[in-house]
């Protein structure tokens, strides 16, 4: 709660914890959901286009991991109509529409590249159960050899460069899709067809301080998959420019992103955020996307979809779903935080997942140590001396710790006493 100092001890962790700091308002958050043995055997990610599965991806932590995160898993490559996730998939595309009620998003467009990852659960009512969404600025792996400053798209295998195009014509396409769809049912909010059929921008944004604060970036300066979404969208029938936003002159970008039917967001998690940003610029961006979709031009992803989708708390929205758990808290504050670990820690394993970081940072394993597990959810509460074994995703590094100095740790940060 506090970070360093204070009763949280002392830990190897190199980031601060503080999750709750700021409020619910700034972002600060723990999601509580119940840790499934079976994560060993590997997560299923459902590579998603829209409403369309593109690939189904299955990574598997290596030798004596939970992560499959950072580089730290290996992967299998599926096509759609895998036989072996033929079930998975089924349900999941059947749940989507649930999903976005559940998370107050019924009359948003879906994602145009997004990801569902689900982990294999036993004595659940579905045999899986989703682990994560990612739909912020989900990477598109084929071209990740383009990325760094002295790369670009040369640097790309020819055989890479054919599949990844073959997911960003999909994204193409799409997007010209849920333009149609939207003329079909807000016919006056949107301008004639003229050739090209529409206008879209893929947007971007390069943060101060050169290439150690852009690391999606390549040698020209743009991220480095940005060029095959637009290509992707031109090939399907459209214009795409690229242009960047500019936060010391919101005003002009607003002008100018008014001539196109619809954005494509291809910006980092916190690159608006960054050291010599103007401050509230991530707010006067979020709020000109918000009042673009308010008028009926579409922005993939928005704002919204971003917060109520890529937060750690959709899976608490979800819960109540096949696809979720029943025993997935949220919590916002330190009281909720110390009543609900409590409880859930004593019934089983947990991970707890802050809402900030995409890296496994601040993603904790957590298991009971020298007391058993109680046999339903709220038999039993844990005492602040009870130990805890924790395992952070992002490395793997394992610590022993109280439920006190774990507690403490998540609001003020490690040292102390």
């Amino acid at each position: 709660v506090s970070g360093p100092g204070g009763a949280a001890g002392e830990w190897k962790s190199t980031f601060p914890g503080k999750y709750l700091e700021g409020g619910k308002e700034a972002g600060g958050q723990l999601v509580d959901q119940r840790l499934l043995p079976r994560i060993v055997e590997g997560e299923v990610r459902m590579q998603m286009v829209k409403d369309t599965l593109f690939a189904i991806i299955h990574k598997k932590p290596e030798e004596g991991g939970m992560s499959a995160v950072g580089g730290i898993a290996n992967y299998t490559f599926y096509t759609p109509d895998a036989p072996e996730f033929a079930e998975l998939r089924s349900k999941f595309e059947g749940d989507i529409p649930e999903i976005m009620n559940a998370m107050g998003l019924g009359g948003e467009p879906l994602p145009i590249l997004w990801t569902g990852d689900f982990i294999p659960v036993d004595g659940h009512v579905a045999p899986y159960v989703i682990g994560e969404f990612n739909c912020s600025c989900v990477g598109i792996s084929k071209f990740g050899a383009a990325c760094g400053p002295d790369k670009d798209l040369s640097n790309v295998s020819v055989e890479d460069f054919l599949e990844g195009s073959r997911l960003t014509d999909l994204i193409g396409l799409k997007a010209i899709e849920t333009l149609d769809e939207l003329k079909e049912k807000e016919r006056a909010k949107l301008p004639a067809p003229s050739a090209p059929k529409y206008k879209l921008a893929v947007i971007g944004f390069t943060a101060p301080g050169g290439a150690s604060m852009n690391t999606d970036k390549d040698k020209t300066g743009v991220r480095y998959d940005s060029t095959p979404i637009a290509n992707g969208v031109i090939k399907a029938g459209a214009s795409c420019d690229l242009i960047d936003y500019t936060p010391e002159d919101h005003d002009g970008f607003a002008s100018k992103v008014e001539a196109f039917d619809g954005l494509i967001v291809r910006i980092n998690p916190g690159q608006l955020s960054a050291p010599g940003v103007p401050d509230g610029a991530q707010q006067r961006f979020d709020n000109l996307m918000m009042s673009l979709v308010a008028r009926y031009r579409p922005v993939w992803s928005s704002p919204a979809v971003q917060t109520q989708m890529g937060a750690k708390d959709a899976l608490v929205k979800i819960k109540d779903l096949s696809c979720g758990l029943p025993d997935t808290l949220a919590y916002y504050t330190t009281e909720e935080l110390e009543a609900g670990f409590k409880k859930t820690c004593a019934f089983q394993p947990r991970v707890i997942k802050q809402n900030r970081g995409s890296a496994g940072e601040g993603i904790w394993l957590c298991w009971l140590q020298d007391k058993e597990y109680c046999a339903s959810f709220g038999d039993a509460m844990l005492d602040d001396g009870d130990k805890i074994k924790l395992m952070e995703m992002n490395d793997n590094h394992v610590e022993y710790h109280t439920v006190r100095e774990f507690l403490e740790f998540c609001v003020s940060g490690p040292g102390g006493a």
